[in-house]
């Protein structure tokens, strides 16, 4: 009994990773990390595997342009890689927002539905593409809503 509560606690800690921030994504930051090292180890490898190589064959002023081309294909084999070992870890879920939901949404970012409202109102692009998502009903409850 006592080991099966620590199994729980053990798969519960490793099942809880910590993310952070970068350039508006989160990411596991063990991940990041594993990714930028494979990235400059494939890049410069290719850069410097280039420089040892192309001497042998290539024009001395031609050099430098095709190792450069060599870092430049580690890096996308570098982005390959990292694109197969790392995949997406978050799961999102949709839900359809009422339009509650949606003035809840406006106002915690700190926005006004009706302002927001005639402001789309007064753009007919805007007001196009929020018709063809189907949300403009909803904004416009949400929006007058707050009259």
């Amino acid at each position: 009994m006592e080991t099966e509560m620590v199994r729980n606690e053990q798969q519960k800690a490793t099942s809880q990773k910590e993310y952070i921030e970068i350039l508006g994504d989160t990411v596991v930051p063990v991940r990041i990390l594993s990714a930028i090292v494979i990235s400059i180890c494939l890049s410069i490898g290719g850069y410097f595997l280039g420089k040892s190589i192309f001497p042998k064959f290539a024009e001395a002023k031609m050099v430098g342009s095709y190792s450069l081309l060599l870092g430049i294909l580690g890096s996308v084999i570098g982005l390959i890689i990292c694109a197969n070992l790392f995949k997406p870890s978050r799961i999102l879920t949709e839900e359809e927002t009422s339009s509650e939901g949606l003035e809840e949404i406006l106002l915690s970012m700190q926005v006004d539905p009706k302002a927001e409202y005639d402001l789309i109102k007064d753009d007919p692009v805007t007001r196009k593409e929020m018709e063809e998502l189907g949300i403009l009903e909803t904004f416009k409850r949400s929006g007058g809503r707050t009259e």
